[in-house]
């Protein structure tokens, strides 16, 4: 799913896409941020738009990939998926960041929102390669 689809206007059991899952958990979350990037990265090619990859990878597990250049719109779209991943995800939430071009306060703020919302649910959450910037805002060490 890229950003640049419209928002849904109500949850849907179909946003999320399901990976096959193997039986090792640590395959499945692999596997799930592995499709989730290449999902995202085909729409986030060229002029690098904000592109989403989500994917489902076991009752409560989702891995969310976040590629190119986040603007205003494209925040916006993100906040309106949040809540599906919110709720997708009472497990698990892997982000992974590596493919982000452009990375400013505001994506700060509503991935900060969804991983508090995340966390307070007691789900793991997990950010996978952030920009230093990012790292900084979200409290979060570089390794």
């Amino acid at each position: 799913m890229t950003i640049d689809t419209p928002a849904p206007t109500a949850p849907s059991r179909t946003l999320i896409d399901e990976v096959d899952l193997p039986a090792d958990l640590s395959e499945r979350r692999r596997r799930a941020v592995a499709e989730a990037v290449a999902h995202a990265e085909p729409a986030a090619t060229g002029n690098r738009r904000a592109a989403v990859g989500i994917r489902r990878y076991g009752p409560g597990c989702v891995a969310l990939a976040l590629r190119g250049r986040f603007d205003r719109t494209g925040r916006e779209r993100l906040r309106a998926l949040a809540a599906e991943v919110e709720r997708q995800a009472g497990t698990e939430l892997v982000i992974d960041l590596s493919g982000l071009d452009q990375c400013d306060a505001g994506l700060a703020r509503v991935l900060a929102r969804l991983r508090i919302r995340c966390l307070a649910r007691e789900a793991r959450v997990e950010l996978h390669d952030p920009p230093e910037a990012l790292a900084a805002e979200l409290g979060q060490f570089r390794l």
